[in-house]
Order: structure tokens, then C-alpha cells, then sequence
């Protein structure tokens, strides 16, 4: 099965924030939106996380429609620290520059899971290597270029000065305009390269971010912590997986809906519905599937009644639980407690 953890989302603000500078350019959102394979639903919620197929879908829309190879970089600017209110906090707190940087690797999957940072100090070079695994579509590549774009922003954001990249490397070939990308990285670029790399001078992470603040930073790196171990705790889970316990856990309050556990995921109901799709699976389907199985183990307690079970598995009536139980087994539940083995 498809996993949508470790490398599969990214927030909807990412979109958001492309599609009004599409606009701004003179773009059509709806135009762009359509080709991606979204709705506005999708992207109605900053937070709600967002299969990376359908980023690069919107990356590509709107490369495509707009052709201008400055946007990525366009997008890039338009960010702030403040934007990522756990992540952009603890490292604008930070006491260095070094340790703002490391808690950035060490913490940008509460943000994204699409891809991953490294650093690595060299002499007189800070490397700073972003790693996201897949074909080099338009849309990745455009994406790539914004990360590595914002990554300096938002290390100018942090010093509170403007700093050129000593040089930049990028695995895709180069685009035909270069202007907007030369007036922001203000090192050498380098194209077909074997990763994607920002290189710093190294001097930098022994800078003071401006807002540096010990207090505030041991305040945060809790905070970016106990966030992390929630990406962390569901990062194996399918998304199949995750609408299962999601049902099951809404089943205690009577009959889940889609939108409901959508909610809980951080996804439009129509982003669920096309996911589960994908998994040739079915929001209806996942929650028989949940109370056949929960039906199994409560029948099976003698100490509980047959309405009883009804109302734990969400139903409001005996009778619709009953149907339920003849349409699993062929015969009604006070015929055979344990007659849901297969």
C-alpha cells in the first residue's frame, strides 16, 4: 500500500500562498486548482495536509500557465518564519545561528514530510542539503527550487541581514531565466548537480539570530519535541490505516463521517475520499470493516447485551444493527454470538 507519512504531504498553506502570487501575476486560480486535481475545499484550511502529488500538480498548473521562471523564487520571499508558529519560533529563538539551522533538520517534519534537511560544516562551508525522493517532474523541481530559495530567506529573516549563498546546486537542468534566481541567491549557480544544496558561509552559524532568547528557545524546543512525536508515532500508518482508528474512535460517539475523520486528518473530505480511492477502498467500506471486526470481540463477551454491542458499534438502533450482523454472517446476532469468524 501506498504510505502517506514520511514523505507524502505538505501543508495547504504552501498552495494558498502559491495561488495568490499566481494571482497576483495575473494567474487563474480556479484554472490552476482544476489542472491540480483540487478543489477549494481542499485548500480551505492552512493546516490540512495535502498529498505532495497534488503540491507539484499546483506547482505545474501554474508554471504552466503563467511561464515565468522567477516564480518559485517569487513564492520563496513571500514567507516568514512566523508562518510556521512551532518550528519558525524555535529557531528564531535560537542561540545561534548553528543551532537555529539544527533545529530546522532536526524538527522540519512537524511542518512538511515530503522531505528531509542536512547539514554538513566543511572547512569554511556549511552545506545545507534538502533530500526529497521522487521523478523530477516540473512540479518538483519548481518545488525544490522555493525550498532552498526560502531556506536563505529565512536565514536573512533569523540574522536580520542580507546574506548571499557562496553557491547553490540543483540535481534539474536549468531554467531559461535566470534573473529572478541571481538577484536572490547572489552565489553561483550550479545545474544537473548530483542533490540540491544551499552552501553558507560557515561563520554564520556562529551568529546571534536577533531574536535569540534562551527562555523562549527551551520554550519551543519542548514544543517542536512533543510535535514531532506525533508526526513520528503516525509516520507508518497508511492513510487506510489512520481512517481505521480515526472510525473506530468516532463509533463510541454513533455513525462517523467522512468529513468528520477528514477533520481529524487534516484533509478536506474529498482529499480522503480520492486517497482511499487510490487504495481502492472506500470511507463506507473502512467502517464495516471496523465494526465487523469490533462486532467479533463484543459478542463474544457474554456479559454484554445485544444492544448494548449495537450502541458501541455506533448504531442508534438494534434493528439496523441487526441487518448489518445478517448481511456479515446470514443470520441474525441472537443466533450465533460467534459467528463472525470469517
Amino acid at each position: 500500500m501506498k504510505r502517506i507519512g514520511a514523505a507524502a504531504t505538505l501543508p495547504a498553506i504552501f498552495v494558498t500562498t502559491l495561488l495568490r502570487e499566481a494571482m497576483r501575476l495575473g494567474g487563474a486560480r480556479a484554472a490552476i486548482l482544476r489542472e491540480a486535481g483540487l478543489e477549494e475545499a481542499d485548500v480551505a484550511q492552512p493546516e490540512a495536509s495535502l498529498p505532495i502529488e497534488r503540491v507539484f500538480a499546483t506547482w505545474a498548473a501554474a508554471m504552466r500557465q503563467l511561464r515565468d521562471d522567477g516564480l518559485p523564487i517569487v513564492v520563496a520571499r513571500t514567507f516568514a518564519l512566523e508562518h510556521y508558529p512551532i518550528l519558525g519560533f524555535a529557531a528564531m529563538t535560537a542561540p545561534t545561528m548553528r543551532e537555529a539551522v539544527a533545529r530546522v533538520v532536526r524538527f522540519s517534519r512537524i511542518v512538511s514530510t515530503s522531505g528531509l534537511w542536512s547539514i554538513e560544516e566543511s572547512g569554511e562551508l556549511a552545506r545545507l542539503r534538502w533530500t526529497r525522493e521522487g521523478p523530477r517532474t516540473l512540479g518538483h523541481r519548481v518545488a525544490n527550487e522555493t525550498v532552498l530559495a526560502e531556506m536563505l530567506h529565512g536565514v536573512r529573516q533569523t540574522l536580520g541581514r542580507e546574506i548571499a549563498a557562496l553557491a547553490v546546486s540543483l540535481r534539474h537542468p536549468a531554467p531559461s531565466n535566470l534573473r529572478a534566481h541571481k538577484a536572490h541567491f547572489g552565489g553561483r549557480l550550479l545545474w544537473e548537480q548530483g542533490f540540491d544544496e544551499l552552501v553558507l558561509p560557515r561563520s554564520l552559524l556562529d551568529a546571534t539570530p536577533q531574536h535569540a532568547n534562551p527562555a523562549l528557545a527551551a520554550h519551543f524546543e519542548r514544543q517542536a519535541l512533543a510535535a514531532l512525536q506525533v508526526v513520528e508515532a503516525g509516520a507508518g500508518d497508511t492513510i487506510v490505516e489512520r481512517t481505521r482508528r480515526l472510525a473506530g474512535e468516532a463509533l463510541l460517539g454513533g455513525e462517523p463521517s467522512a468529513a468528520q475523520v477528514a477533520r481529524r486528518l487534516g484533509m478536506s473530505e474529498r482529499t480522503l475520499r480520492r486517497a482511499l480511492a487510490q487504495e481502492r477502498t472506500s470511507f463506507r467500506e473502512i467502517v464495516e470493516a471496523v465494526r465487523r471486526e469490533r462486532a467479533r470481540a463484543l459478542l463474544d463477551d457474554p456479559g454484554r447485551s445485544i444492544a448494548e454491542v449495537a450502541l458501541s458499534l455506533g448504531f442508534s438502533e438494534l434493528s439496523a444493527f441487526s441487518r448489518a450482523y445478517k448481511r456479515w454472517t446470514g443470520q441474525a446476532p441472537s443466533r450465533g454470538r460467534n459467528a463472525l469468524g470469517g
